[in-house]
């Protein structure tokens, strides 16, 4: 049987006991239990579950969302630029002084 290691510091309490934690089989694959697929006569299931997929969108319709969509995220990055941009320039004039 291995000898237990003996540290300086170690007064003997458990903080957590971690004797029932399972280990899992796979760190890189996961196993999860699969859901029961419910099968439904009339559909409704499949439309509940994917709601995006009734809209029937034109070409342009369906641009104009992508260019939307496009435009809020490149919104969003500019404003992260500005903020890194102005961080930096008040690191440089305060560690120029």
């Amino acid at each position: 049987m291995a000898k237990k290691k003996q540290y300086d510091d170690d007064d003997g309490r458990t903080i957590v006991d971690m004797s029932g934690v399972e280990n899992p089989h796979s760190l890189i694959m996961p196993r999860f239990p699969e859901k029961e697929k419910k099968a439904s006569d009339d559909g409704e299931n499949q439309t509940e579950e994917r709601p995006w997929e009734n809209f029937d969108l034109s070409k342009d319709e369906r641009r104009s969302f992508v260019l939307g969509a496009m435009s809020a995220s490149a919104l969003i990055a500019l404003i992260f630029i500005a903020c890194f941009g102005i961080a930096i320039a008040l690191l440089v004039f305060f560690i120029s002084k």
